[in-house]
């Protein structure tokens, strides 16, 4: 029988040495001087290798990468790494048992004893493995073939199909599919577990039948995953995506939540089936966040990601022992009078070589491996230390929002943890507020509300980050208690092409927070013009290059260490109730001439075609105009034509023009206007735009008699 073989990973020759004569008696020797060559000898010989013995200190990349790797792939599952470092911090030791390692030995060690325990090691995991081999069966035997829900084979008898299949198929004749269904945890959150089954027997329908007709072979294995042995041609596929995607309108299901595809071109049968299956899965990752492609091909760069990621995580870990992780912040912004209300904590990476490191480069592999909440943790902690500082070096603090992600309220007590970084550091609770996206509202929704609750009863503060872009922005302000809200300028894109969208946009959030007694901020302000814009609107506050860029921390201290460039009474919203044009009419609060006499002399108008036509128009108009009032009269709609001066016409005209230009704040012009022939009165026209029709536009007007102050 051949004998089993250790691989050492050790980029010092010296330690591999003395490893390979202490062993070399009991197993056969393998050596890689860095992750890379360790990682292409656990692929190509995993099935001959006993046990790893692997350093974590390496240059380039660590031992955590190969040990990232064989966990992915499941080879801690076929044999034991055992981890020999001169490195004992609790935190990797922690982290190398969570990633799959059996043991962990410190350098110095005694030989014999290193010897006995790997020894040991090895033969207690071999007779594991057989004990949970025989269980197994055991269990294989008692476990359905076929899923009850959808009527598809069940993963083991799925992959024991397969590998039947694969024996007798011709070579590159078949493809593996990896498929699930965007985004169904919010189709089971919007539409009930109940929709969610039927979505699910409903998909197994139609794998099955495709099956049957191609001789393929298709499997559930949990939740929303599913895989399918094919026929490895074009047409074939593509009548699959259009079939899965059909059958969804046909039953009345949503186009947004369509089954996605990934597919691997099976080119050697040999293949394990775990691996065909798991490459198919690999393929699948790499669109679940791409809402614009539903099937995509495996491919060699795919590994290569995975690879440069587990790189990237690798350096991250370092940086975290290094102390290289920080937080600049951005002030917000009082519109009004540019003075700073607060500031975001925003995460930067001085990395030792590279210099800053753009967020964009590392913050979304941590959030795809869950690796965010470390890294928020130190932002966290850095802000309240920050705040502690400042306060006790004698200055009237700002509060600082901190960012959070679904993974922090998930992986830990939320609230717990703030509180105890409150206590830790003497600090209230309003000078820490909390920004949480719109859209990680949305995944487990009845967690967020709880902790919401616990944080409000805790006395913080809880922004809504890029409200409007989630799935269900009403039902997020509905049911959720929110101090602020948060809008990106770029999701709105109010530019001259689309700005009536983007306005209406605007529009109905400020209506809302209105509503709610809700302060605003918007982010991404660059220009005078939109905050003149903006502040028309009704919004107080900003963030954006306008105003500030993210600013180092010595930098936000020198800025508010001025007392005039700070505002300390913070973000505000008006104690006096507002007044609201429904009550007018909902409340019955005022007589029609009550109405009359406060709003003064009011038309609508209709312009098309450079015609102007007035459509209505209240008892004030006609005292002011000295016309009958006669609303069934015919002809006071083309009134405007006798009576306005001929050469204040254009300019009238011109009013509407102006006022679509600038919808809030309106036109205004004094126009002259003749009655009778020799009696000349100005009118203050002020026009403002209401809404398109088919082929003309609507305007409210208001008009006010100025003919003794231009007189006098």
């Amino acid at each position: 029988m051949e004998r089993k073989s250790v691989l050492i990973v050790d980029d010092l020759e010296i330690n591999r040495r003395m490893l390979r004569e202490l062993l070399s008696n009991d197993l056969n020797v393998l050596e890689a001087s860095d992750a890379e060559s360790a990682i292409s000898i656990i692929d190509r010989k995993y099935e001959s290798i006993a046990v790893v013995l692997l350093d974590l200190i390496m240059p380039e990349q660590d031992g955590f990468v190969v040990l990232e790797h064989m966990y992915r792939k499941r080879l801690t599952e076929e044999f034991p790494v055992i981890i020999v470092s001169a490195n004992d911090d609790d935190a990797n030791v922690e982290k190398a048992f969570n990633m799959g390692a059996i043991d962990y030995i410190s350098r110095p060690f005694a030989n014999r004893i290193l010897l006995r325990r790997v020894l040991t090691t090895v033969s207690l995991f071999d007779y594991n493995k057989d004990m949970a081999a025989e269980i197994d069966k055991r269990f294989v035997k008692d476990e359905p073939e076929t899923d009850e829900r959808t009527g598809l084979y069940t993963r083991n008898k799925f992959n024991e199909l397969v590998a039947e299949r694969l024996k007798k198929a011709a070579r590159r004749s078949l493809c593996m599919i990896a498929i699930d269904i965007d985004h169904f945890k919010l189709f089971n959150r919007f539409y009930g577990r109940e929709k969610g089954d039927a979505y699910l027997k409903i998909l197994g329908e139609e794998l099955g039948k495709y099956a049957e007709t191609y001789n393929g072979i298709a499997g559930y294995f949990g939740g929303d995953n599913f895989a399918l042995l094919a026929p490895n041609r074009q047409d074939i596929l593509g009548e699959l995506k259009k079939r899965a995607r059909d059958e969804l309108l046909d039953r009345n299901l949503e186009v947004g939540y369509c089954p996605k595809l990934g597919v691997y071109a099976i080119e050697d049968n040999t293949e394990a089936v775990l691996d065909i299956v798991d490459h198919a899965f690999t393929a699948l990752s790499s669109i679940r966040t791409d809402y614009t492609r539903l099937m995509v091909w495996y491919n060699q760069d795919m590994v290569r990601e995975v690879r440069d990621e587990f790189v990237l995580l690798s350096d991250i870990e370092r940086g975290i022992r290094n102390g290289e992780f920080t937080f600049y912040v951005q002030p917000k912004c009082n519109m009004l009078d540019g003075r700073i209300v607060g500031g975001e904590a925003l995460i930067r990476w001085n990395h030792r070589e590279r210099g800053l490191v753009p967020p964009g480069m590392f913050i979304p592999a941590l959030e795809k491996n869950g690796f965010i909440t470390r890294v928020d943790q130190i932002v966290w902690e850095e802000v309240c230390k920050w705040q502690r500082k400042w306060i006790d070096d004698g200055h009237e603090p700002l509060p600082i929002s901190v960012n959070v992600s679904r993974n922090d309220i998930f992986s830990m007590d939320f609230t717990g943890y703030f509180l105890n970084l409150m206590e830790k550091y003497h600090l209230p609770t309003h000078l820490i507020e909390l920004e949480i996206t719109e859209s990680a509202y949305m995944e487990e929704y009845e967690r967020f509300e709880t902790e919401i609750r616990k944080l409000h009863t805790a006395g913080f503060s809880i922004l809504m980050d890029d409200f409007g872009s989630g799935y269900s922005s009403l039902n997020s302000l509905k049911d959720l208690d929110i101090d602020v809200l948060k809008i990106d300028m770029k999701f709105l894109r109010i530019d001259y092409e689309n700005k009536d969208k983007g306005i209406s946009i605007l529009e109905s959030m400020v209506n809302m927070a209105v509503q709610l007694m809700l302060p605003i901020v918007v982010e991404g302000v660059e220009t005078q013009d939109q905050v003149k814009f903006l502040t028309e609107m009704g919004c107080l506050y900003a963030q954006g290059y306008y105003y500030y860029r993210p600013l180092a921390v010595e930098e936000f201290e020198r800025l508010i260490m001025d007392d005039s460039k700070v505002d300390f009474d913070g973000m505000q919203v008006s104690s006096v109730d507002q007044v609201h044009m429904l009550d007018f009419s909902e409340k019955q609060l005022f007589s029609d001439e009550m109405m009359n006499n406060i709003l003064g002399a009011v038309a609508f108008y209709e312009v098309k075609d450079d015609t102007v036509k007035l459509l209505r128009l209240n008892e004030q108009y006609y005292r002011m105009m000295d016309m009958e009032y006669v609303m069934a009269d015919p002809e006071y709609a083309t009134h405007l034509r006798q009576s306005i001066h001929p050469d204040d016409r254009g300019s009238f005209l011109e009013l509407f023009d102006q006022a679509e230009q600038n919808p809030i704040k309106g036109s205004t012009a004094d126009i002259r206007y003749m009655k009778d022939g020799d009696d000349m009165r100005y009118i203050r026209f002020r026009i403002y735009p209401l809404r398109k029709q088919r082929d003309s536009m609507l305007y409210y007007g208001s008009l006010e008699d100025i003919t003794d102050i231009i007189n006098s």
